[in-house]
């Protein structure tokens, strides 16, 4: 579907848009309000908006209207109304629309400002703690919390929460069939919260899915997304390390790792959880310059071979030793080591093994 808006609304783009629905090359939709926070979206999202209606009007807007109307003239000559007298051209003629509220508890979302307060004023999950599915992990020092929330018992928050990362990550296409995945999300005190509030709301602030039935049993996580507003917070890391302590305790897991291909941002994510982990392991368990093995670091990380010799290339430190095997090069490793500020002595992580409830 192409993300620049047409003239004229009622042009033949509904047959070309709905066999890419779906499928944008830049983003489509402004700036994203998430409780007080304003910031850019990173991709476009056609699934916000009806693959029937004009691209002005939200989906579930737009179909509320159908259903009030059809029982009057004919549901074509309802679109056809509504495309000729309610859409509402962008400032910007790249975008659909210019800008997108959403709930910071459940992530219910609207076009109208007005609409937003009045429904986060009575939200059932604006709440100080999290009120929705099961409580995997409790840091009350940091303070952040991990909660499992079931697909199929949760559909529509899942969708929304799916629709909303959308807008972060390029590679993402389930939105509605949610069913088939759970989903983690952690959650955060907001030290920028408006100060009339009564008290301090534990907000989500990221999540991961994860596939129930995925047909590679080795992925343990779908796709990982860190909200605009909450990034360099380490919160990446901490959902990557939580994904790998769920997967210790799932059947046909214990070498796993995620779902590919990555998103850029989570790709970073991974290779700078990897190559740390990694370094750690590589001083305190090999010697080196001396021969490794992969299914020996495997076992001790939990991590794929692939992903394991994918991070060593990536940390430049491999050295063909001329007899068709590999080894480590210890100047490669100290000086990759000091040019990302890493000790390897010592093994820095986010979670707080003492803290999981799996």
């Amino acid at each position: 579907m192409s993300a620049t808006a047409k003239s004229n609304p009622k042009s033949s783009k509904y047959e070309e848009d709905n066999e890419f629905y779906g499928v944008l090359n830049e983003p489509n939709i402004g700036k994203v309000v998430l409780g007080n926070y304003e910031f850019d979206t990173w991709y476009g999202n056609a699934a916000y908006f009806s693959s029937q209606g004009p691209h002005s009007i939200l989906g579930y807007e737009f179909l509320n209207k159908i259903v009030t109307a059809t029982g009057q003239k004919g549901k074509k000559k309802v679109i056809d109304q509504i495309t000729e007298t309610e859409s509402i051209k962008p400032k910007n003629d790249s975008l659909w629309l210019d800008k997108l509220y959403v709930c910071q508890y459940c992530f219910k979302y609207t076009d109208k400002q007005q609409f937003m307060g009045q429904h986060q004023a009575v939200c059932p999950l604006n709440t100080r703690f999290p009120s929705i599915g099961k409580l995997l992990y409790r840091d009350d020092e940091s303070p952040y919390f991990i909660t499992h929330v079931r697909g199929f018992k949760h559909q529509l928050f899942c969708q929304n929460l799916s629709l909303f990362g959308k807008l972060f990550l390029d590679d993402k296409s389930v939105y509605y069939n949610v069913d088939a995945f759970d989903y983690y999300i952690i959650y955060g005190l907001d030290q920028h919260q408006d100060s009339s509030y009564p008290e301090e709301n534990f907000v989500p602030m990221g999540f991961f899915s994860k596939e129930v039935l995925s047909w590679d049993d080795d992925n343990n996580l779908a796709c990982i997304c860190i909200f605009p507003p909450f990034q360099r917070r380490h919160l990446g890391s901490l959902l990557i390390e939580f994904s790998y302590a769920l997967a210790r305790v799932t059947p046909g897991q214990f070498r796993s790792g995620p779902e590919f291909p990555l998103s850029p941002y989570g790709k970073m994510s991974y290779l700078h959880y990897w190559s740390r982990k990694l370094a750690y392991i590589l001083l305190q368990t090999f010697k080196i310059n001396e021969e490794f093995n992969l299914s020996s670091l495997a076992d001790i990380t939990g991590f794929r071979k692939e992903d394991i010799l994918l991070t060593l290339e990536y940390m430049q430190i491999l050295q063909d030793t001329g007899n068709g095997n590999v080894s480590l090069s210890l100047g490669n490793f100290n000086q990759w080591c000091t040019e990302n500020n890493v000790d390897p002595l010592q093994e820095k992580t986010m979670l707080n093994p003492n803290y999981l409830l799996i």
